[in-house]
């Protein structure tokens, strides 16, 4: 009867345990959370720490809330037409206060490629449309700073809180770059020649100098 008695008691306990667990959640450190039942949101928002919940239709809902870093490829084209491949790196998070908004319209795994990516890759096709290919790669850190700005502007009504956007690089066809060298070097050609003009000007204008100089103290 002990035995029997010892059964019971454990498989009672292993019951209740998977009942309890079943009744808790957490939200760590880095996430803010809330409940839903049978699907309909509580917007209250649930900080850290464990929470009690429904095991009939409940359900507690988390979301990080550190930044999160990614990568993009946007070819674009310049003003001149010039097709540009846009190596990006961008940051971004969640805004805590207004994720049940992000939950309820764009869902837990596709908000970022929803909400931040065609405004990001948007914003880079405005900018760099504005900018002459030769003229776009001394430019860079001025192209950069425009398209930041035209993103924050485009993202500022919507649930996320948008940190920065950074060009890693930018790719033009190797004709278009052999162009480029051979105007550069034709440019730094010029430039040395014209300064060799002005030396040997210089250098006769001080020979006309000093025969005059001789002329006048003969």
């Amino acid at each position: 009867m002990k035995k029997y008695n010892k059964l019971f008691t454990v498989f009672a306990l292993a019951i209740l345990a998977s009942m309890f667990s079943g009744c808790v959640g957490k939200v760590d450190s880095n996430e803010v959370g809330f409940k839903t039942q049978w699907g309909k949101i509580d917007d209250t928002l649930l900080k850290p720490g464990l929470h009690f919940v429904n095991p009939i239709g409940g359900e507690l809902v988390t979301y990080d809330i550190r930044m999160v870093k990614s990568e993009l490829k946007s070819p674009t084209y310049t003003k001149d037409m010039q097709l540009a491949d846009m190596q990006l790196t961008i940051t971004y998070a969640v805004d805590r206060s207004r994720v049940t908004e992000i939950h309820s319209n764009y869902g837990r795994k596709e908000w970022a490629k929803t909400i931040v990516y065609p405004i990001v890759v948007s914003a880079t096709k405005d900018i760099i449309g504005q900018w002459e290919a030769d003229k776009l790669i001394n430019g860079r850190q001025q192209a950069e700073a425009d398209i930041n700005r035209m993103i924050k502007e485009r993202l500022a009504d919507k649930p996320v809180s948008f940190n920065e956007l950074v060009i890693e690089d930018v790719g033009f066809s190797d004709a278009f770059e052999s162009a480029i060298e051979a105007k550069q070097i034709a440019t730094q050609e010029a430039i040395k020649a014209k300064n060799k003009t002005l030396q040997i000007e210089e250098e006769s204008r001080q020979d006309v100098i000093r025969a005059e100089a001789k002329d006048k103290a003969t």
